[in-house]
């Protein structure tokens, strides 16, 4: 064989043999759980760590780190889940031995893992020199050995003058939380119609759009502490001053070359503040920002876009009020008795009893049976209701019980009907009564059918003889009213949470068929789905 053939083949074997030995150690380099502990800390990272909710971030990165169990994931990726761990705690929850152990850990793990830059802070860069002196990497030392004294800190460093020809110095620093307020003034002999401020809040890839109105010799407005958020990070920003004819005339940054105000958990100097006005309160949660509070978005003060850009604005948050609605409750009636005389004669409203039997003797009539009138305690009622909310204040519903306590049956008369049966509406006053806690009044008015019976103490004599000789008889003067009614009202419900609590109602009823006014007083509890 030609040796210049044999040589050329043993080189291409050799090349061959390289090029399978690396892609080999490739594979064999990435472990089993790599990819699903990656995308655990993807989401940890953007989802909740940007998005505020440094807790659930934890959970995914220790989750992530438990996949990586012995030999599960390879050493790059279980040093970035230490790092990223770090920055939850370091930069989103103001735990800085936390942060830094998880540096140290990350470093071990590889000493080459550096910061992600789009995650970075003053606070984050320096925990993180820390852990590298702990850890003995990038120079530190030896672990062992006490971090270098640092040097003298003499405050924030003044910002460089914003470049452009606006009048604008950046403030240099702000806390989390806490609007941002930013003023520029025209150069020298121009004018403009407007001034309009361009910004995006860390984490975010829009931009969101404010006009700078006058502020004494300029222009000045203030960054919503929703968006300047509670992690740590750079706001960054230009601002474009227009004339008439919406071109600029003026600048200071630009969307490529940005300004910038680091966010930080504390500062050392004065809170950054427009002149001749105070430094903006800080917003602890983002409820503490509602429109209209100094520093938050004021209506209208948005504005559109700009051509070729999708802004960010949080969803309107979900209603929490429920439609349907559940009743159980108790309602004891009141019924209105007329005063009489003669009340077990026959001839009105009352029927008497003793006890359970029927009264047929007519009494002595020159004494007793009188009956003064008034509300008598009446049927008690039992029920379960359903109410359908339409709109935010409307209901609509039904409601069926049974009915306790009515009168016996006369000989002629009709056997006692112990049913409740009632269709309703009402109106509950408020914004979105339904919506929050708290009391919650409202008028009521329905009809159906219903029977509410009454009694009263009468004594009689039977005769003369038995009134001479103060013989009385004590009898039960019964009313009875029903069975159609309507009835008006109003309550309150006290909603322990938005979806549940008490109710209380108190209601006229006016009864026909047998005629008669009765009060019924209600208590209840409601539960809405």
């Amino acid at each position: 064989m030609d040796r210049r053939f044999s040589g050329a083949l043993s080189r291409a074997a050799s090349v061959a043999l390289f090029h399978f030995v690396i892609a080999a150690a490739r594979v064999a380099s990435a472990e089993p759980n790599d990819a699903a502990a990656l995308d655990l800390a993807k989401k940890a990272i953007e989802a909740d760590y940007l998005g505020t909710k440094f807790a659930e971030a934890e959970k995914k990165l220790k989750q992530a780190l438990t996949l990586c169990g012995p030999k599960s994931c390879s050493n790059k990726v279980v040093a970035r889940l230490h790092r990223d761990l770090g920055v939850v705690y370091a930069g989103g929850m103001n735990k800085i031995e936390e942060g830094k152990a998880e540096f140290v850990a990350a470093l071990k793990a590889d000493p080459d893992i550096t910061l992600d830059p789009d995650l970075t802070s003053e606070e984050i860069e320096s925990v993180f020199k820390d852990a590298k002196v702990a850890a003995g990497v990038g120079g530190g030392g030896n672990p062992e050995s006490p971090p270098p004294s640092p040097t003298p800190n003499t405050g924030p460093v003044a910002p460089a003058p914003a470049q452009g020809d606006l009048v604008h110095t950046p403030p240099p620093e702000q806390t989390v939380m806490t609007p941002v307020p930013l003023y520029t003034e025209l150069p020298e002999g121009v004018e403009a119609t407007k001034v309009v401020l361009q910004y995006r809040p860390f984490g975010a890839s829009a931009w969101k759009t404010l006009e700078m109105p006058k502020v004494q010799q300029g222009y000045g407005t203030e960054v919503p502490c929703l968006d300047v958020g509670s992690v740590t990070g750079q706001l960054k920003y230009f601002i474009q001053a227009f004339d008439k004819d919406n071109n600029v005339v003026a600048f200071a940054g630009t969307r490529k070359d940005p300004l910038s105000v680091e966010i930080k958990l504390q500062i050392e100097g004065a809170s950054p503040s427009l002149p001749g006005q105070a430094s903006p309160a800080r917003c602890s949660e983002a409820a503490d920002c509602p429109p209209g509070l100094l520093g938050c978005p004021k209506p209208g003060e948005e504005k559109a876009c700009p051509e070729g850009e999708t802004c960010d604005k949080p969803p309107e948050a979900p209603s929490v009020a429920r439609k349907n609605w559940v009743t159980l409750g108790l309602q004891q009636d009141f019924l209105g008795l007329s005063g009489a005389t003669g009340t077990c004669s026959g001839g009105n409203e009352y029927t008497c009893f003793s006890g359970d039997d029927f009264y047929e003797a007519i009494p002595y009539d020159k004494s007793g049976g009188q009956l003064a009138g008034g509300l008598a305690v009446a049927t008690t009622r039992i029920f379960i209701g359903y109410e359908r909310v339409f709109g935010k204040n409307f209901t609509a519903g039904l409601r069926a019980g049974f009915v306790f306590g009515g009168g016996p049956q006369a000989p002629d008369g009709a056997a006692f009907v112990p049913v409740h049966a009632e269709a309703r509406a009402a109106y509950w006053f408020g914004a979105d009564p339904f919506a929050g806690t708290g009391f919650r009044p409202f008028v009521t008015l329905g009809g159906g059918l219903a029977q509410v019976d009454a009694s009263v103490k009468v004594t009689v004599y039977n005769t003369e003889q038995d009134f001479i000789a103060d013989k009385r008889l004590v009898l039960d003067a019964w009313k009875k009213s029903g069975l159609v009614f309507i009835a008006a009202g109003g309550g309150a419900m006290y909603a322990i949470r938005p979806n549940t609590g008490p109710v209380a109602e108190v209601r006229l009823m006016q009864l026909f068929g047998a005629p008669g006014t009765a009060l019924g007083a209600t208590l209840g509890y409601s539960h809405g789905f």
